[in-house]
This record gives C-alpha cells, sequence and structure tokens, in this order.
C-alpha cells in the first residue's frame, strides 16, 4: 500500500485535531494517537513550567509588599488578593494558549524544533527551580522533571491535551451563560435556599462540617448528578428519531473536516465501546461543568447576602457555645496571612447550600423543555455533529480505499 500524499496526511491531523477539540480522542485512531507529540505536548508542559516555577513564590510576594505598604488595611488587601489570584490565572492559561497558537502557526518542522526547545527549557527551569528548593537534592529534581514529562506525553497522547482546551472553552461558554442562569434557573432555587440560609441550623450544621465532608458533600451531588445525566444521554443517542433530515446535515458538515463532502448521507456505523463511553463521558462532564458555574453563582450571591444582612454577632447567637465533642466558633478567614472581613462559617454555609442546590438544576437541565433549550440540547447537538462527522469521514476513507 502506497503512503499518503502530503494533502491527505494534513487533513487527517486536522481531522484528529477537530476530534480531540470536540472533548472526543477516541475518535481518532489509536495508531495516530501519540503522532506530532512535541508540537501537542510543549504548551501542558509550559502550564505546569509556569505553575511550579515561579507562579506560587510570586504571589506570595506580591502578598507581602501589599500587606507593608498598606499597613494591612482589610480592603485594600482582599483588592490585591482577588487581583493577584486573577493574574495568575491569566498568566498560566495565557502561557498555555499563547504556545499552542504559535505552535499551530508555524510549519510542522519548524514548530517540531520550537516544541523540543521549549520542553527543554521547561524542564531546565523545573530542574533548577527543585535544586534552589532543596539544596541538599541529589537526583530528586531530575527523576520529577522526568516525570512531569512522561505523564505529559501520556496525558497528551491521549488527547489530554485538547480535552483541556475543551473544557477551558466550555467554561468559557458556561461563564457566558451565566446570564441565562440567571433568569432562568436562579430565582426559583434562589428562593428556596435563602429561607434555609438564614436558619441556625443550617449554620450549625455548616460550621461543625470540615472542608473535607463539604468536598465529600459535593462528589456525592456530582454522582448523583452524573447517573441522571449518563441515562439521559445514552437514551439521546440511540434515539434514531433524532436523524438529521439531508439539509439539517449539511448545515452540521459546516466548519468541519467534512464540510467538503457532498454526497448523500453516509451509513451510520454503530459507535464503538470507546467511543460511546467517550460521548457519554463529554456529556457528563459539560453538565456538572455548568452546575459548578451555577453551585459557585449561587455560592457568591449568598456570600454577598450573608456579608450585609447576617452580622458576626448574628452568626455568633446562632452557632452558641456548642458542645464539648462539637465546639462551634467563629472562625475568621485568613488568605496568606490576610484576615479578610468574612468568616469561614459565612463561606461554609454558602458552600454546602449551593452543592445541595446543584442538583435540582441537573435535574432541570435535562428534563424540562425552557432549561434543556439552554443548558442540555447545545452539548447534545455537539456530540451528534460529532458522529455525523466522524461517519461522514469514514464513508470518505473506505470509497478512496485509504486507511
Amino acid at each position: 500500500m502506497s503512503s499518503a500524499s502530503p494533502t491527505t496526511r494534513s487533513a487527517r491531523r486536522d481531522a484528529d485535531r477537530w476530534f480531540r477539540e470536540q472533548g472526543l480522542p477516541t475518535f481518532v485512531p489509536l495508531r495516530r494517537w501519540f503522532t506530532d507529540l512535541p508540537r501537542r505536548v510543549a504548551p501542558l508542559i509550559v502550564w505546569v513550567a509556569i505553575v511550579v516555577y515561579p507562579l506560587g513564590g510570586g504571589i506570595e510576594l506580591v502578598v507581602d509588599i501589599a500587606e507593608d505598604s498598606t499597613g494591612g488595611e482589610a480592603t485594600a488587601l482582599v483588592m490585591v488578593v482577588i487581583l493577584a489570584l486573577v493574574v495568575a490565572v491569566v498568566i498560566t492559561w495565557g502561557g498555555y494558549f499563547l504556545v499552542r497558537l504559535l505552535l499551530r502557526r508555524l510549519p510542522v518542522g519548524i514548530g517540531t524544533i520550537v516544541a523540543l526547545l521549549l520542553i527543554i527549557a521547561c524542564l531546565a527551569g523545573i530542574i533548577i527551580d527543585g535544586y534552589e528548593n532543596n539544596s541538599r537534592a541529589t537526583v530528586g529534581p531530575v527523576f520529577t522533571a522526568l516525570l512531569i514529562l512522561v505523564v505529559c506525553v501520556l496525558v497528551t497522547g491521549m488527547g489530554g491535551g485538547a480535552l483541556i482546551s475543551w473544557a477551558s472553552r466550555l467554561a468559557v461558554r458556561n461563564a457566558s451563560a451565566i446570564g441565562h442562569m440567571a433568569s432562568i434557573a436562579l430565582p426559583v432555587i434562589l428562593m428556596l435556599v435563602v429561607f434555609a440560609f438564614f436558619s441556625a441550623e443550617v449554620w450549625q450544621m455548616a460550621s461543625a462540617l470540615h472542608w473535607g465532608s463539604i468536598a465529600l458533600v459535593g462528589l456525592v451531588v456530582a454522582v448523583l448528578a452524573g447517573i441522571v445525566v449518563l441515562r439521559v444521554s445514552a437514551s439521546e443517542i440511540d434515539d434514531d428519531a433524532q436523524a438529521p433530515t439531508e439539509v439539517q446535515r449539511r448545515a452540521m458538515l459546516v466548519d468541519t473536516p467534512a464540510e467538503h463532502r457532498t454526497a448523500g448521507p453516509a451509513a451510520h456505523h454503530r459507535l464503538r465501546a470507546p467511543q460511546r463511553f467517550n460521548i457519554l463521558l463529554a456529556m457528563t462532564f459539560a453538565q456538572l461543568v455548568q452546575a459548578l458555574f451555577f453551585a459557585l453563582l449561587l455560592a457568591a450571591l449568598l456570600i454577598v447576602i450573608g456579608g450585609i444582612a447576617i452580622p458576626v454577632g448574628v452568626a455568633e447567637i446562632w452557632l452558641g457555645p456548642g458542645s464539648e465533642s462539637q465546639p462551634l466558633v467563629i472562625e475568621p478567614l485568613v488568605i496568606a496571612g490576610v484576615e479578610l472581613p468574612i468568616t469561614v462559617n459565612l463561606l461554609k454555609a454558602a458552600m454546602l447550600l449551593s452543592l445541595i442546590a446543584t442538583l435540582p438544576f441537573v435535574f432541570s437541565a435535562v428534563s424540562e423543555a425552557r432549561y434543556r433549550e439552554r443548558f442540555f440540547d447545545p452539548i447534545m447537538a455537539d456530540m451528534r455533529r460529532a458522529i455525523l462527522v466522524r461517519d461522514a469521514l469514514s464513508a470518505k476513507a473506505v470509497g478512496s480505499g485509504e486507511a
């Protein structure tokens, strides 16, 4: 069998990248999972290098300088801490996407060389940082850097880098849907939650819980929500009544690797088990990301309401002295040595209620018509389009005799 032409290889590479960017790496043939690795793995290693060195120390340095210059004023320190965290996130993800964009714009050969140089530079920086933090280290920092390289290669080869990009774009899309969440889902649920929020028992329960217990509550909620989404998504995938018409099919193929396929509808091939699992996992993850945004939005509103309407003295009355086995005290929130004008008790109560209130949001998003239209159907449409593109490309490959 003759080797594929450069045009064919480029088309395959574009199709593989498109599927990965849809959060569906299993739609890429296994033999092509680890192709073009340097250019694909470099952005992730740059991301790790920024997190390891020098981001953490930079945030602490900024907070220390701000504390000295403001004389410890709470409001100014709060603003500095928030600004430092925002800048840290921007720098981290900005570096990832900048490197990714640069390597895609360069020709394959030059891009590979640049990617290798970036990987070597980042690993050298991680090794140097390891020896600076521990001058008595022998080969520990080198093994750490090699372990990071191996993990990044494995994650990227299996589509992890593209999944990170997909998750980031998904988060941005969900952030743009906050207005819909605030106007459709939030009012009814907030009305029910606020009554519980002004309850002494809720504050006592939340204050008695450790953060690990609250995280476990969130995990249970995520599992229950995931089960619901999995069931609904599986039935949607198997619903043959959703087959598109020819006009819809052509519209769905626009801006995809199968855009220029003008033949009639391709035969639908049954999804393999890994592909089916990948689609269900992507659907579940996307819905849980939406639920997370809703929980954060609800928690932020509860924190604002609590900070205004529940003084510390009232919270002390609600908590009471507790007992010998379970003392209840007001804990101020301290970040990087800075005491902020809100309490840990307020955060715990807001997070606990927002996590529990996320369940009815997920149930509504997959069942009620107006919620589905905004929060579930767009994700399902992306998955259906990916299946359609897979079928079209498979038919094209079989028709042309490509391997």
